[in-house]
Protein backbone atom coordinates (compact mmCIF):
# COMPACT_ATOMS: atom_id res chain seq x y z
CA UNK A 1 0.00 0.00 0.00
CA UNK A 2 2.30 2.61 1.39
CA UNK A 3 5.33 2.07 -1.51
CA UNK A 4 1.93 2.34 -4.36
CA UNK A 5 1.27 5.74 -2.92
CA UNK A 6 4.91 6.70 -3.02
CA UNK A 7 4.84 5.43 -6.51
CA UNK A 8 2.15 7.75 -6.69
CA UNK A 9 3.57 10.47 -5.47
CA UNK A 10 5.86 10.85 -8.20
CA UNK A 11 3.07 11.48 -11.16
CA UNK A 12 2.99 15.07 -11.06
CA UNK A 13 -1.19 16.05 -11.95
CA UNK A 14 -1.90 19.17 -13.95
CA UNK A 15 -4.72 20.09 -11.51
CA UNK A 16 -6.09 23.45 -12.63
CA UNK A 17 -8.93 24.91 -9.62
CA UNK A 18 -8.95 28.82 -9.00
CA UNK A 19 -11.18 28.67 -6.11
CA UNK A 20 -8.76 26.24 -4.50
CA UNK A 21 -8.04 27.26 -0.41
CA UNK A 22 -4.75 26.29 0.73
CA UNK A 23 -6.18 27.44 4.41
CA UNK A 24 -8.68 24.79 4.02
CA UNK A 25 -6.47 22.07 2.86
CA UNK A 26 -3.53 23.04 5.65
CA UNK A 27 -6.27 22.22 7.69
CA UNK A 28 -7.59 18.67 6.46
CA UNK A 29 -3.52 17.78 6.46
CA UNK A 30 -3.09 18.43 10.00
CA UNK A 31 -5.84 17.07 11.09
CA UNK A 32 -4.81 13.60 9.25
CA UNK A 33 -1.55 13.77 10.61
CA UNK A 34 -3.52 13.75 14.50
CA UNK A 35 -5.42 10.56 12.93
CA UNK A 36 -2.04 8.89 11.47
CA UNK A 37 -0.04 9.49 14.44
CA UNK A 38 -2.78 7.97 16.90
CA UNK A 39 -3.16 5.31 14.01
CA UNK A 40 0.52 4.34 14.55
CA UNK A 41 0.48 4.17 18.18
CA UNK A 42 -2.48 1.74 18.00
CA UNK A 43 -0.85 -0.77 15.60
CA UNK A 44 2.39 -0.49 17.88
CA UNK A 45 -0.08 -2.29 20.13
CA UNK A 46 -2.03 -4.60 18.01
CA UNK A 47 1.52 -5.29 16.72
CA UNK A 48 2.66 -6.73 20.21
CA UNK A 49 2.54 -10.00 21.57
CA UNK A 50 0.31 -11.60 22.72
CA UNK A 51 -2.07 -9.66 20.34
CA UNK A 52 -3.55 -11.52 17.46
CA UNK A 53 -2.74 -11.14 13.98
CA UNK A 54 -6.28 -10.03 13.53
CA UNK A 55 -5.65 -6.78 15.46
CA UNK A 56 -2.89 -5.78 13.30
CA UNK A 57 -4.69 -5.92 10.14
CA UNK A 58 -6.93 -3.94 11.69
CA UNK A 59 -5.05 -1.32 12.24
CA UNK A 60 -3.03 -1.36 8.90
CA UNK A 61 -6.53 -1.37 6.91
CA UNK A 62 -6.94 1.51 9.22
CA UNK A 63 -3.75 3.05 8.19
CA UNK A 64 -4.25 2.14 4.67
CA UNK A 65 -7.50 4.38 4.93
CA UNK A 66 -5.99 7.20 6.18
CA UNK A 67 -3.11 7.58 3.82
CA UNK A 68 -5.96 7.29 0.85
CA UNK A 69 -7.11 10.14 2.28
CA UNK A 70 -3.43 11.92 2.54
CA UNK A 71 -2.62 11.29 -0.86
CA UNK A 72 -6.00 11.63 -2.15
CA UNK A 73 -5.95 15.40 -0.69
CA UNK A 74 -2.68 15.96 -1.71
CA UNK A 75 -3.80 14.95 -5.40
CA UNK A 76 -6.07 17.73 -5.74
CA UNK A 77 -3.69 20.37 -5.08
CA UNK A 78 -3.90 22.83 -8.18
CA UNK A 79 -0.85 24.32 -10.00
CA UNK A 80 -2.80 28.01 -8.70
CA UNK A 81 -1.64 26.99 -5.33
CA UNK A 82 2.10 27.45 -6.19
CA UNK A 83 5.01 24.87 -6.90
CA UNK A 84 6.93 25.47 -3.53
CA UNK A 85 3.18 25.17 -1.56
CA UNK A 86 2.80 21.91 -3.08
CA UNK A 87 6.47 20.45 -3.11
CA UNK A 88 6.17 20.93 0.98
CA UNK A 89 2.80 18.90 1.06
CA UNK A 90 4.45 16.00 -1.26
CA UNK A 91 7.65 16.09 1.05
CA UNK A 92 5.45 15.57 3.77
CA UNK A 93 2.93 13.00 2.85
CA UNK A 94 5.97 11.33 1.25
CA UNK A 95 7.79 11.19 4.67
CA UNK A 96 5.24 9.60 6.40
CA UNK A 97 4.82 6.96 3.84
CA UNK A 98 8.58 6.18 4.15
CA UNK A 99 7.88 6.41 8.05
CA UNK A 100 5.05 3.76 7.93
CA UNK A 101 7.15 1.61 5.56
CA UNK A 102 10.07 1.44 8.59
CA UNK A 103 7.66 0.72 11.32
CA UNK A 104 5.88 -1.69 8.91
CA UNK A 105 9.35 -3.36 8.32
CA UNK A 106 10.26 -3.60 12.17
CA UNK A 107 7.14 -5.70 12.75
CA UNK A 108 7.33 -8.33 9.64
CA UNK A 109 11.27 -8.74 9.76
CA UNK A 110 13.04 -11.81 11.63
CA UNK A 111 14.47 -11.23 14.01
CA UNK A 112 12.17 -8.32 15.14
CA UNK A 113 13.45 -4.93 15.15
CA UNK A 114 13.32 -2.33 17.58
CA UNK A 115 10.20 -0.99 16.58
CA UNK A 116 9.96 2.64 19.22
CA UNK A 117 12.36 4.06 17.18
CA UNK A 118 10.23 3.71 13.89
CA UNK A 119 7.32 4.65 15.96
CA UNK A 120 8.90 8.10 17.35
CA UNK A 121 10.28 8.82 13.73
CA UNK A 122 6.67 8.66 12.45
CA UNK A 123 5.37 10.01 15.45
CA UNK A 124 7.70 13.38 14.48
CA UNK A 125 6.75 13.40 11.41
CA UNK A 126 2.96 13.32 11.81
CA UNK A 127 3.21 16.30 14.72
CA UNK A 128 5.52 18.70 11.83
CA UNK A 129 1.77 18.00 9.47
CA UNK A 130 -0.12 18.77 12.26
CA UNK A 131 1.82 22.34 12.91
CA UNK A 132 4.23 23.07 10.15
CA UNK A 133 2.63 23.20 7.05
CA UNK A 134 2.54 26.07 5.27
CA UNK A 135 -0.70 28.02 4.90
CA UNK A 136 -0.15 29.31 1.33
CA UNK A 137 2.57 29.43 -1.10
CA UNK A 138 4.28 32.20 0.17
CA UNK A 139 4.73 30.88 3.60
CA UNK A 140 6.31 27.94 2.08
CA UNK A 141 8.87 30.13 0.05
CA UNK A 142 9.67 31.76 4.00
CA UNK A 143 10.27 28.78 5.16
CA UNK A 144 11.97 27.68 2.58
CA UNK A 145 14.65 30.76 2.53
CA UNK A 146 14.83 30.32 6.62
CA UNK A 147 16.71 27.13 6.01
CA UNK A 148 18.60 28.41 2.72
CA UNK A 149 19.83 31.55 5.13
CA UNK A 150 20.76 28.88 7.60
CA UNK A 151 23.37 27.35 5.20
CA UNK A 152 24.43 30.29 3.84
CA UNK A 153 25.73 31.18 7.50
CA UNK A 154 27.55 28.05 7.57
CA UNK A 155 29.06 28.59 4.05
CA UNK A 156 30.02 32.38 5.22
CA UNK A 157 31.80 31.09 8.21
CA UNK A 158 33.63 28.66 6.33
CA UNK A 159 35.10 30.94 4.06
CA UNK A 160 36.15 33.45 6.36
CA UNK A 161 37.85 30.94 7.97
CA UNK A 162 39.80 29.83 4.85
CA UNK A 163 40.29 33.83 4.12
CA UNK A 164 41.73 34.10 7.32
CA UNK A 165 44.24 31.45 6.52
CA UNK A 166 42.21 29.07 9.05
CA UNK A 167 41.84 26.07 6.60
CA UNK A 168 42.19 23.16 8.21
CA UNK A 169 42.85 20.33 5.77
CA UNK A 170 43.85 23.16 2.88
CA UNK A 171 44.69 20.84 0.12
CA UNK A 172 45.02 17.55 2.09
CA UNK A 173 47.41 18.66 3.89
CA UNK A 174 47.10 20.36 7.44
CA UNK A 175 50.97 21.71 7.79
CA UNK A 176 50.35 23.00 3.85
CA UNK A 177 50.26 27.18 4.08
CA UNK A 178 47.95 29.09 1.42
CA UNK A 179 49.63 30.82 -1.37
CA UNK A 180 49.44 34.42 -1.25
CA UNK A 181 47.49 34.01 -4.56
CA UNK A 182 44.87 31.73 -2.49
CA UNK A 183 44.64 33.80 0.12
CA UNK A 184 43.31 36.50 -2.36
CA UNK A 185 40.76 34.78 -3.73
CA UNK A 186 39.90 33.73 -0.43
CA UNK A 187 38.75 36.93 0.03
CA UNK A 188 37.14 37.79 -2.98
CA UNK A 189 35.27 34.57 -2.37
CA UNK A 190 34.32 35.92 1.11
CA UNK A 191 33.23 39.11 0.12
CA UNK A 192 30.98 37.90 -2.73
CA UNK A 193 29.50 35.63 -0.05
CA UNK A 194 29.01 38.20 2.70
CA UNK A 195 26.56 40.30 -0.16
CA UNK A 196 24.70 37.45 -1.09
CA UNK A 197 23.99 36.76 2.22
CA UNK A 198 22.50 40.42 2.57
CA UNK A 199 20.65 39.95 -0.48
CA UNK A 200 18.35 36.71 0.81
CA UNK A 201 18.06 39.25 3.98
CA UNK A 202 16.71 41.75 1.65
CA UNK A 203 14.77 39.33 -0.24
CA UNK A 204 13.27 38.16 2.85
CA UNK A 205 11.85 41.29 4.03
CA UNK A 206 11.42 42.83 1.21
CA UNK A 207 10.18 41.12 -1.75
CA UNK A 208 8.84 37.30 -0.75
CA UNK A 209 6.10 38.82 1.24
CA UNK A 210 5.13 41.61 -1.71
CA UNK A 211 5.70 38.82 -4.46
CA UNK A 212 2.57 36.94 -6.47
CA UNK A 213 2.64 33.85 -6.27
CA UNK A 214 4.29 32.67 -9.34
CA UNK A 215 7.29 35.30 -8.15
CA UNK A 216 7.92 33.66 -4.71
CA UNK A 217 8.61 30.33 -6.68
CA UNK A 218 10.53 31.94 -8.67
CA UNK A 219 12.51 33.92 -5.93
CA UNK A 220 12.42 29.87 -4.34
CA UNK A 221 14.08 28.25 -7.44
CA UNK A 222 16.93 31.34 -7.59
CA UNK A 223 18.06 30.95 -4.35
CA UNK A 224 17.91 27.33 -4.01
CA UNK A 225 20.36 27.42 -7.28
CA UNK A 226 22.43 30.58 -5.79
CA UNK A 227 22.72 28.19 -2.36
CA UNK A 228 24.12 25.41 -3.86
CA UNK A 229 26.46 27.60 -6.04
CA UNK A 230 27.48 28.34 -2.78
CA UNK A 231 28.40 25.29 -1.54
CA UNK A 232 30.31 24.36 -4.84
CA UNK A 233 32.19 28.06 -4.49
CA UNK A 234 33.42 27.38 -1.04
CA UNK A 235 33.84 23.76 -1.58
CA UNK A 236 37.02 24.51 -4.91
CA UNK A 237 38.55 26.66 -2.59
CA UNK A 238 40.09 23.25 -1.36
CA UNK A 239 40.68 21.82 -4.88
CA UNK A 240 40.82 24.23 -7.30
CA UNK A 241 43.95 26.92 -8.10
CA UNK A 242 43.15 30.47 -7.79
CA UNK A 243 43.03 31.15 -11.64
CA UNK A 244 40.32 28.45 -12.06
CA UNK A 245 38.55 29.69 -9.38
CA UNK A 246 38.47 33.18 -10.38
CA UNK A 247 37.67 32.18 -14.47
CA UNK A 248 34.99 29.54 -13.73
CA UNK A 249 33.48 29.24 -10.54
CA UNK A 250 33.46 32.88 -9.47
CA UNK A 251 32.37 33.64 -12.57
CA UNK A 252 29.01 31.06 -12.35
CA UNK A 253 28.64 32.08 -9.07
CA UNK A 254 28.28 35.69 -9.84
CA UNK A 255 25.88 34.61 -12.66
CA UNK A 256 23.44 33.20 -10.19
CA UNK A 257 23.23 36.08 -8.07
CA UNK A 258 22.28 38.16 -10.54
CA UNK A 259 19.60 35.65 -11.89
CA UNK A 260 18.56 36.34 -8.01
CA UNK A 261 18.91 39.58 -8.21
CA UNK A 262 16.69 39.64 -11.61
CA UNK A 263 14.11 37.52 -10.07
CA UNK A 264 13.91 40.53 -6.59
CA UNK A 265 13.51 43.16 -9.37
CA UNK A 266 10.75 41.70 -10.45
CA UNK A 267 8.70 42.60 -7.63
CA UNK A 268 7.22 46.07 -7.52
CA UNK A 269 9.35 47.70 -4.99
CA UNK A 270 9.57 51.48 -3.52
CA UNK A 271 12.34 53.36 -5.92
CA UNK A 272 15.07 53.00 -2.76
CA UNK A 273 15.17 49.08 -2.53
CA UNK A 274 15.02 48.99 -6.46
CA UNK A 275 18.33 50.83 -6.63
CA UNK A 276 19.52 48.65 -3.76
CA UNK A 277 19.51 45.79 -5.71
CA UNK A 278 20.52 47.78 -8.74
CA UNK A 279 23.89 48.66 -6.35
CA UNK A 280 24.17 45.52 -5.90
CA UNK A 281 24.29 43.97 -9.16
CA UNK A 282 27.28 46.31 -10.09
CA UNK A 283 28.92 45.22 -6.61
CA UNK A 284 28.67 41.99 -7.58
CA UNK A 285 30.51 42.35 -10.77
CA UNK A 286 33.07 44.66 -9.13
CA UNK A 287 34.44 42.30 -6.43
CA UNK A 288 34.44 39.55 -9.46
CA UNK A 289 36.51 41.56 -11.82
CA UNK A 290 38.92 42.85 -9.29
CA UNK A 291 42.64 41.09 -8.94
CA UNK A 292 44.43 41.91 -5.64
Amino acid sequence: MAETYLADLKTDRSVDDPEFDTKDMQEKISKLGKVLSHDATKLTLACKSPRKPADGIKMITEISNTFFRLVGFYNTIPKQAGKTYKEAFRAAVRDTLLGQIALCNSFSDEPKKEFMVPTAVLWETCKMMETQMPVDNRAAVLKQWKTMQETLADAKSEVHDVADGDAGGFDDDEDEEMSPEQIAVAKQCAQLVDLVVFIYVKIERRCIKEADCLLCDQLADAGRVLGDETDVLVSQLYDSDAETIRAKYIKEYVDKALALIQAAQKVSLPEEHAKWFEMCSKKLQEIATKKD
